[in-house]
């Protein structure tokens, strides 16, 4: 993809993003559109290789979230757009559903409570359903009951990306690679940020959507208040052979610090075990001491009695741009102006489901910005 290179042509402008994720990306795309002058400057030498590319490609349709909460006011109108999206820019998808299983009888009063809020939501066409309802449409699967959610999905999130990317060009945002963050330069009437490797960006209003490092950006904005806990999650990948044992989406009931370890079938037909949990120091630590493709065969055979543990390989692993650290309780997105300097945007803590919700994202501070420029 021809990323621009010209740094001239971001040397006044009115907002430059920072980060070049899918949440950046929508960002741009809709400020663009807009008729904004708008740079994207990422710090990687591609876009998109954080969170973005390393999650389980789900469309989610917003029923764990506290109801009132930004996940919940963004993920259903974000699903919404996203799947038309997908539609029209003829992106890999499938509405395959999802099913939220209860193995055990005593999990069934989660399902009832995932339900109602759900509902409460916006999410009005969710089902709970019996055993036998289970077995057909996942015959291998072990359930007393399951919340049936229909408007679930899957889809090919790298190749929607580059798309999303490329519309945001042919919009007019620029978007700089290779271009990491290291001072802002507040001044009475611009904002300059400087990066390592391609000079500085002058712009009116600065949007920090920089993911795992949402709350570095922040710091050199000269606002001290966050901090981004890493968490990973890991995937194992079940033999091809017996990724036909499951046809679409399959959950048990949410952990503590997640939605569990789960069972995905990709828009490739792959079948995949995960993600885990486990918060690390590092944000770049991908691979040191992963687990075992032998460790997640309980939670999976639990899920899918069929299952051996011969059939499990090494997947892939992604990290969670948390707000809250081990033991602390849930906290939502914050996406607001800096206190003390409002042409500053921070969006921090944006994970899952931060790709289903990320067009609604990128609408929202589309109009935030409108208000300073």
């Amino acid at each position: 993809m021809p990323y621009t290179s010209d740094m001239s042509a971001a040397s006044d402008i009115d907002v430059a993003v920072v980060g070049g994720g899918v949440v950046g990306l929508s960002i741009a795309y809709e400020l663009a559109r807009a008729g904004r002058e708008v740079a994207v400057l990422e710090k990687r030498a591609r876009l998109g290789e954080g969170q973005s590319t390393r999650n389980s490609q789900v469309i989610h349709a917003g029923i764990y979230y506290e109801p009132g909460s930004l996940r919940a006011r963004l993920c259903v109108p974000g699903r919404q757009t996203l799947v038309q999206r997908l539609n029209d820019w003829r992106i890999d998808h499938e509405l395959c559903g999802k099913l939220i299983v209860a193995v055990e009888p005593n999990e069934i009063a989660q399902l009832e409570t995932l339900l109602q809020t759900g509902r409460v939501n916006g999410v009005d066409d969710l089902e709970l359903i019996d055993a036998a309802a289970v077995r057909k449409r996942e015959p291998h699967v072990a359930a007393e009951a399951a919340l049936w959610s229909p408007s679930s999905g899957i889809f090919d999130a790298a190749e929607y990306l580059k798309v999303l990317a490329g519309r945001a060009q042919e919009a007019g945002a620029l978007l700089l690679t290779d271009a990491e963050v290291i001072a802002v330069e507040r001044k009475s009437d611009e904002i300059v940020a400087v990066t390592e490797n391609k000079g500085a960006v002058t712009c009116r209003v600065l949007v920090n959507a920089a993911g795992l490092y949402a709350d570095d950006v922040a710091r050199l904005c000269g606002d001290d208040r966050h901090t981004i806990y890493p968490c990973r999650g890991e995937y194992a990948m079940v033999i091809p052979a017996k990724a036909r044992l499951v046809n679409g989406l399959v959950y048990p009931t949410p952990g503590t610090i997640s939605l569990g370890v789960h069972l995905t079938k990709t828009v490739h037909g792959e079948l995949w075990v995960g993600p885990n949990a486990n918060f690390i120091e590092h944000k770049e630590n991908y691979e040191w001491a992963r687990l075992r493709p032998a460790e997640f065969f309980p939670e999976a055979h639990r899920l899918c009695p069929a299952l051996r543990e011969s059939d499990l390989r090494m997947g892939h692993s992604g990290i969670r741009a948390k707000r809250y650290g081990p033991g602390e309780p849930r906290a939502d997105y914050l996406i607001e102006p800096q206190p003390d300097d409002g042409r500053i945007v921070h969006l921090v803590g944006i994970e899952s489901p931060g790709l289903t919700a990320a067009p609604a994202i990128g609408e929202m501070v589309r109009d935030m910005v409108a208000e300073k420029l």
